[in-house]
């Protein structure tokens, strides 16, 4: 009967899940991404062609706007663009069916954990439950986007890999599957985000120093799952080494040469030789520059004013709440004093905290610090952890029947306080805040130029503001055909400003002084920002931030 109650319970925890990450989700956000409609026009291109914008070949790396990033997104996408066509919804969707996944995973990973105890069940559904209603996992759940693939893959390898050491008593056949299915997923969360190159090594690292005496058993099994691992990662690593590959990491590390941290430094080396000082040369070293930095970047990720408050200008949150909600932090410092001074297992706290205390790392060395793109694989150890505190703070309740039931209620009632905050902040408050963020202006200018594009012969859009990468949502809304596009010479390059034209359509800036003095050829349709466009000029039509502000003009020459 606990069982039949348990997988009801487990059942109406993915329900909530899933309300939460499918309501409305072609509105909020109010408009797909630049990620997203990059996503979703090279899936798109890849099903119609089987080549990317640039006519590359089923890529294992898609070079979106000269950033190359692991293209197995793009991939899971295709499916629901073959079914539902292009559109928000289809790149949107393979994100929330991978965060389900997440949560159902993390509730057999805790089974797994806490295999031995006497609360397995109730910190496996309690885990399930605060990862469902998680406003961290909630917001990244919502976006088409490859990190929440991440996160799924590394959940799953760790499950099997899990099930593999628990499963002793099974035929070599069974248990080498357990084994297999944790290469394969690992090896798969080395396709999805650019994190996960890091993170990915370090967990694997991590399992085979806390399970070194297990693996030493099976010498010959974790030979073969090793030199499969290398096989499948051929393709991703021979991409990730070439010169495109490593473009991200030199353009957003801190220790890319061209970062303010590095010139910093060498002017403050160069003021210390000049003034003969000799803790200068020390303290300015680049090294231990980069060094500080890095343990800045780190520890910021466990700043509490950033996990439970609105603080910073990171976008990737809810407005009002945190990346976990108020009331986990006494429940989180309960967890970790439960699992330091209870008899858990050494392998289970080990891994526990060993993965917490790595997920951060990526993000640490990148610019941008706190990440929560970046560090999302710290989830769902907090969520672990509160369960922990949870189970450990409800035993203590007085043993009298009516003390628990007042604080079941108050729980519950808590728990109704923070699902109606959430919705409000997420479905009201997020869209009309973060408009900007998605370019909400610029999805609608593109609708009303496509509405009157005959009237014109040549059709200019800006990418600065509000029209930065204006080409590729072109790309998207219109649903421009790829072999077509391909025809044109495709996109000749995909970084930051450049210039893209193809039919009698320009993405460039715009100078107006410039264009009103040449010879107008034909009907001209500018789209620009408001400050590529005379304030004073006549526009066709103007388009607004959900908050009112006026952020793109349609003006006809």
């Amino acid at each position: 009967m606990k069982k039949i109650l348990f997988l009801i319970l487990l059942f109406l925890i993915l329900l909530l899940g899933a309300f939460f990450r499918l309501y409305r989700l072609n509105e909020v956000p109010p408009s797909p991404s630049l990620d997203e409609v990059s996503i979703g026009w090279n899936a798109y291109s890849i099903l119609k062609t089987g080549k990317d914008e640039y006519g590359y070949r089923f890529p294992v790396l898609l070079r979106a706007y000269d950033d190359w990033r692991p293209a197995l997104y793009v991939y899971l996408t295709i499916p629901f663009l073959k079914v539902l066509g292009l559109s928000t919804t289809s790149v949107r969707l393979p994100a929330v069916l991978l965060s389900l996944t997440t949560i159902l995973g993390a509730y057999f990973l805790v089974k797994e954990l806490f295999k031995n105890s006497r609360f397995t069940v109730y910190y496996s559904l309690i885990t399930s439950f605060l990862l469902a209603i998680s406003p961290w996992h909630i917001y990244l759940s919502r976006l088409g986007h490859e990190v929440g693939a991440g996160l799924t893959f590394s959940v799953l390898a760790v499950l099997f890999f899990l099930k593999w050491l628990h499963s002793n008593t099974l035929v070599y056949r069974t248990r080498i599957v357990w084994l297999i299915l944790t290469t394969f997923f690992f090896a798969l969360s080395f396709y999805t985000y650019q994190s996960q190159k890091v993170f990915g090594p370090l967990l694997i690292l991590a399992l085979a120093l806390i399970f070194r005496k297990q693996l030493l058993q099976f010498k010959k099994e974790i030979v073969f799952v090793g030199l499969l691992g290398l096989i499948l990662l051929i393709p991703i690593l021979k991409a990730s080494l070439s010169p495109g590959g490593l473009i991200r990491f030199q353009g957003s590390s801190i220790f890319s040469e061209q970062t303010t941290l590095k010139e910093l430094s060498a002017l403050r080396i160069a003021r210390d030789y000049q003034q003969h000082s000799s803790l200068g040369l020390i303290f300015d070293n680049q090294k231990v520059a980069m060094g500080s930095t890095f343990l800045t970047n780190y520890l910021s990720h466990f700043n509490p004013s950033w996990l439970f408050f609105n603080a910073g200008e990171e976008r990737h949150k809810i407005p009002g709440l945190g990346h976990l909600y108020l009331w986990e932090l006494p429940l989180l410092l309960v967890g970790v004093y439960q699992l330091i001074k209870e008899k858990f297992s050494k392998e289970t706290k080990f891994l526990i905290f060993s993965w917490i205390v790595l997920a951060p790392l990526p993000a640490s060395i990148a610019t941008q610090t706190p990440h929560g793109m970046r560090a999302f694989n710290m989830l769902p150890m907090f969520q672990i952890i509160a369960a922990v505190g949870t189970v450990s703070l409800f035993q203590k309740i007085n043993t009298q029947r009516i003390h628990k039931i007042l604080v079941f209620g108050l729980a519950v009632m808590l728990l109704i306080g923070s699902f109606a905050y959430l919705y409000h902040n997420y479905f009201f408050n997020f869209p009309y805040e973060q408009s900007s963020s998605f370019q909400y202006p610029l999805s609608r200018a593109i609708l009303y130029v496509l509405s009157i594009e005959d009237k014109y012969d040549k059709i200019v859009f800006s990418e600065r503001g509000q029209c930065d990468q204006s080409y590729m949502f072109f790309l998207f809304f219109s649903k421009t055909d790829p072999a077509w596009y391909q025809k044109q010479g495709g996109t000749v390059s995909g970084g930051f400003g450049k210039e893209h034209r193809f039919g009698k359509y320009e993405f460039r800036h715009i100078d107006w002084e410039q264009e009103a003095q040449e010879p107008s050829v034909g009907k001209i349709l500018y789209v620009g920002s408001i400050t590529d466009l005379p304030e004073g000029i006549a526009g066709l039509e103007t388009f607004k931030l959900l908050d009112g502000q006026k952020v793109i003009k349609v003006v006809a020459r």
